[in-house]
């Protein structure tokens, strides 16, 4: 949507719905002129609360998107995509300073980017103080730029190993049960679950509205997926009723590489 006619459209923010979402990039034409100006308009309202999402992707993500989708860049102008690419990303620089989330994309699927934004603004998020994300991947597929915190828990006891089990997901109770065979998985519990209890209330307190906590394995499919179901239900558990939304999310499950 052009920005000066969504500043029309906030005009009279009486007629919105309760919540509106607009989206914008860089092929609308007035983005770079009046984007910042509208922000600080819509900010100085006392009658709106604002929020601006700013999403990115590596080079390698979003050059594989524009040949996927046989679409030009907005910016195309006959010189190579990643030239182009980087031109946008100094373009669009300032809006990404100024932006309250930037997220990257380049691990999400269209699902898992849906289900993200829930997560961040369903009414249970709304009326918590803070949202905490947990999150299993694979370090093979890369590891999560958006993590606050990351925990890496390969050498734990690896269930790829055995034939059994390696179809088969930190889920399901047989692959659990190979992980605790490996004495060092409590202690690791206790380590991990004893920083988060102690770094969190700080995170609250410094008035953080997300926090993302990525642990990973090799494929994240095994290892990285029971502890963070162990994670996330220790915090359910331990922050009940203390302002805090809390989501599970195994971004490498369904992987086939994995």
């Amino acid at each position: 949507m052009p920005m000066r006619l969504a500043q029309t459209l906030f005009n009279e923010p009486s007629a919105l719905p309760d919540k509106i979402a607009l989206g914008t990039n860089i092929a609308t034409d007035d983005m770079t002129t009046h984007f910042l100006p509208a922000l600080e308009d819509l900010k100085a309202s006392e009658e709106i609360v604002a929020n601006v999402i700013f999403l990115q992707a590596d080079d390698d993500v979003l050059l594989r998107r524009y040949k996927e989708t046989r679409r030009k860049h907005p910016l195309h102008d006959g010189r190579p995509v990643l030239e182009v690419i980087a031109a946008e990303r100094q373009i669009l620089d300032p809006i990404r300073q100024a932006a309250d989330t930037s997220l990257d994309t380049s691990h999400f699927k269209p699902a898992d980017l849906k289900r993200y934004l829930l997560t961040q603004f369903s009414e249970e998020s709304k009326k918590s103080d803070m949202a905490i994300f947990v999150m299993s991947f694979g370090f093979k597929h890369g590891a999560p730029k958006e993590a606050d915190l990351m925990f890496d828990v390969r050498f734990l006891r690896n269930p790829h190993y055995d034939p059994d089990l390696r179809p088969h997901t930190g889920l399901e109770k047989d692959v659990c049960a190979y992980i605790a065979e490996d004495e060092n998985l409590v202690p690791t519990q206790q380590n991990m679950m004893n920083l988060l209890k102690q770094q969190v209330p700080l995170f609250q307190k410094e008035g953080k509205a997300y926090l993302t906590v990525g642990i990973g394995c090799t494929g994240g499919k095994h290892r990285s997926v029971m502890m963070t179901e162990f994670v996330g239900k220790a915090l359910k558990q331990e922050f009940d009723g203390k302002g805090l939304n809390i989501q599970i999310h195994h971004r490498d499950i369904d992987n086939i590489a994995g």
